[in-house]
């Protein structure tokens, strides 16, 4: 592991992108990431870590993760997202906030994360853009609310280590965890391992206060990206063509790719 840094005086706070090549081409996705939060999120320093993005601040330079799986348009790919919970160790920042590359940035909403005082801070509620519905996903066959690992705020104490040594434990024994909530083991979820690493923490008590108090916006995978640019994202559900204005989880790769 290296870490390569630029002449940017460093904060005390920044952002970080994993990014490792899977079955498309991630880059492309997280150069526009980081071109987002770079206009929207300006004097917050950003970390790329596994292949380097163009526009980031610092490299954080390690091997590709374990071998994951997940199913786009009906067909098994590789998929490799299973290095986040390496991130506390990896941060050179008291405050950190994670972000997936599909998250595009749209307004600078989330330098409110670096306001709040909380130690770790995830979504909850998610939006779906074309339904204009909100919900809650529980883990498996639980009562434990999922939260989205889409993006993710911590501060650095012994707490928050914990937490994470936690969501790496999950990982480890995915399958046990898989019997004992009801759900499948075949695709590892960092969604879940959060939620349920977060639930052991609090000793499965409440988790509002770890709450994003706001929506994760997010597209279906039936839902592609048209085009873009750096204050709109253009859209189409098969039903009609609409435009967002506000950050967003983009779920179907291939059209964003492409739109990048």
């Amino acid at each position: 592991m290296s870490m390569q840094r630029s002449t940017k005086k460093l904060s005390n706070k920044g952002i970080l992108i994993f990014n490792f090549a899977s079955h498309i081409d991630y880059s492309k996705i997280a150069e526009r990431c980081v071109s987002q939060c770079k206009k929207y999120l300006q004097d917050i320093p950003i970390m790329s870590v596994g292949q380097p993005i163009k526009g980031a601040d610092l490299h954080y330079d390690i091997e590709h993760p374990q071998i994951n799986k997940k199913v786009f348009n009906g067909v098994s790919k590789i998929w490799h997202n299973l290095a986040r919970h390496h991130a506390y160790d990896i941060s050179p920042w008291q405050t950190t906030v994670v972000l997936d590359s599909d998250y595009m940035v749209m307004t600078q909403q989330i330098k409110k994360l670096f306001d709040s005082k909380q130690q770790i801070l995830m979504h909850r509620e998610w939006y779906d853009v074309s339904n204009n519905t909100t919900s809650v996903i529980q883990v498996g066959n639980s009562d434990i609310d999922m939260l989205w690992a889409t993006v993710l705020k911590f501060e650095r104490n012994p707490d928050v280590c914990h937490f994470f040594n936690l969501w790496n434990n999950v990982i480890k024994n995915y399958s046990y965890y898989a019997k004992l909530f009801g759900f499948s083991s075949h695709v590892v979820r960092n969604d879940f391992a959060v939620s349920i690493a977060l639930k052991q923490l609090l000793n499965f008590g409440a988790i509002d206060h770890c709450v994003i108090p706001w929506d994760i916006h997010t597209t279906r995978d039936n839902v592609r990206v048209v085009s873009m640019d750096q204050d709109s994202i253009y859209l189409n559900d098969n039903k009609s063509s609409f435009a967002i204005n506000f950050d967003c989880h983009v779920l179907n790769k291939e059209s964003l790719i492409n739109a990048c």
